[in-house]
């Protein structure tokens, strides 16, 4: 009896490890996915008339305009509906120029 209690603990420990580093493999998988979704959205809208980034995102949360002229727009995910699906807090920044046009488009996970 001693034998199939210690072969059956042995079993149940294996698969918790197995299941614990599995767990984090996916995890950080399922991060770079989503990140390289982000950045590859943000690489296609700079060059682009700002327009393009209000209709993917929506209304941003912040919005400054600079003595030069250029503006930043600040967009956080939640609440913003137009970006990607994505676990946590994710703020994404955009540098516009006198023109309207995206110069410099940045993102972070929070």
């Amino acid at each position: 009896m001693l034998v199939v209690e210690t072969s059956v603990f042995f079993l149940f420990l294996g698969s918790f490890c197995t299941w614990l580093i599995l767990s984090d493999r996916v995890r950080k998988w399922r991060e770079n996915k989503e990140a390289e979704r982000i950045a590859a959205l943000l690489e296609s809208l700079e060059g682009s008339d700002i327009t393009r980034a209000l209709d993917q995102f929506g209304p941003p949360r912040e919005q400054f305009t600079g003595s030069s002229g250029r503006s930043l727009y600040v967009w956080r995910c939640p609440p913003s509906k137009g970006m990607p699906p994505v676990h946590g807090l994710v703020v994404v920044t955009m540098t516009v120029d006198r023109e309207g046009r995206v110069v410099e488009s940045a993102w972070q996970r929070r």
